[in-house]
């Protein structure tokens, strides 16, 4: 009989310093969350820096790159697997992404996302676990400009959002200037869309377990954007069996389909950035960012199901992780089962742990 396989999920991982720079009491803090990486058959995170010193900084809001060398430290934590598709490991142009992706290689964690072409991009990470197949797939709807993979260009995989604003006439004319009167409206990009779909589908063939990994939402608070509901259950329709999201500085929803879990966002495993020059729009931005998140075990079983054990954490001062308890795990806690009730999941205490499963659907009244 085939034994459940094990994932471990991150959020952000953002460092800027090798963990020998850490106290040794901060180490000894974050070593029972590293511990939950190494023990898993897959541990996957979404790394969010550029591991370079050459290259030139893109004109965009952020750019955030450190020493190569912090890779080093990686596989030692226990990650097998990286997302690299995001809005920061291109900050320092084409030269920067390959330092990044060729540190990471060197260190022995496989990135996933990126390529020197789209179709090399769209590439996803297979490894052979147990017997089973595990599938992973990495993409960004965060695309600053020139930073999307194309048939002649390197870059991440992409999924590019419209945005669209929609005026009520009837407010504005009674509320003038009043921003309730405009609805942002998102929507993935059809073609986009279409080639994920495809994407999905042509690796289910080959896979026992398929992993979507997305670079997407708001960079703070804790509401989702409108396409992000309906890109996950498109590639979930398409066969995905587990999504798993990033971006957001914070703790979102955790929501169900078909039985398949999406991890909105995940919050911050590690956050040592520093962004420079610090204008006001970077500091209200870094104001907003939560320390919190949680590490998602995920046992896959032979049938597809997957069964989510949560571990909250939270940053400490040195910006490492600690297993969130007391004041922490509750606030963590509370907030998951908050965000989490709307998209049908019900996140419920384990102990010093959360558990996420489907919401038990409501017994019909017959008269």
């Amino acid at each position: 009989m085939t034994s459940a396989l094990s994932l471990a999920l991150t959020g952000d991982v953002i460092p800027v310093r090798r963990l020998a720079h850490a106290s040794p009491e901060a180490r000894a803090h974050a070593e029972p969350l590293f511990e939950m990486l190494r023990a898993a058959d897959v541990a996957l995170g979404n790394f969010e820096i550029t591991l370079s010193q050459r290259g030139t900084p893109l004109e965009k809001l952020l750019n955030i790159r450190t020493d190569a060398a912090v890779a080093q430290d990686l596989a030692p934590m226990g990650f097998d697997v990286l997302n690299i598709a995001n809005n920061h490991t291109v900050d320092y142009g084409w030269e920067g992404l390959e330092d990044t992706k060729h540190a990471l290689l060197a260190a022995g964690v496989q990135p996933v996302g990126v390529g020197a072409t789209l179709a090399e991009a769209s590439t996803p990470v297979q490894l052979e676990v147990q017997g089973r197949r595990v599938v992973i797939l990495g993409y960004s709807c965060l695309l600053p400009t020139g930073m999307s993979a194309s048939e002649r260009r390197p870059g991440l995989a992409p999924l590019h959002v419209e945005t669209g604003y929609e005026v009520d006439p009837y407010y504005q004319m009674e509320e003038p200037g009043d921003p309730s009167c405009v609805r942002i409206r998102t929507r993935v990009r059809e073609a986009d869309l279409a080639r994920a779909v495809a994407d999905v589908r042509r690796w289910r063939e080959h896979a026992d377990v398929l992993v979507v990994t997305i670079h997407w939402g708001y960079g703070s608070g804790e509401e989702l954007a409108e396409y992000q509901q309906p890109l996950a259950h498109a590639l979930i329709d398409a066969g995905a069996d587990l999504i798993h999201g990033h971006h957001p500085h914070a703790v979102h929803a955790i929501g169900h389909h078909r039985g398949k879990p999406i991890l909105y966002s995940l919050g911050t495993f590690l956050g040592q950035q520093i962004f420079l020059p610090a204008s006001d729009a970077v500091q209200a931005l870094w104001a907003g960012m939560s320390p919190d998140g949680y590490l998602a075990q995920v046992e896959v079983g032979a049938d597809g199901s997957c069964a989510l054990t949560l571990t909250p954490h939270t940053l400490n001062a040195e910006r490492l992780p600690v297993v969130a308890t007391g004041a922490d795990f509750e606030r963590i806690a509370a907030r998951l089962q908050r965000l989490s009730a709307p998209h049908g999941t019900e996140v419920v205490v384990d102990g010093g742990r959360l558990r996420a499963r489907p919401a038990a659907a409501p017994v019909a009244l017959t008269a």
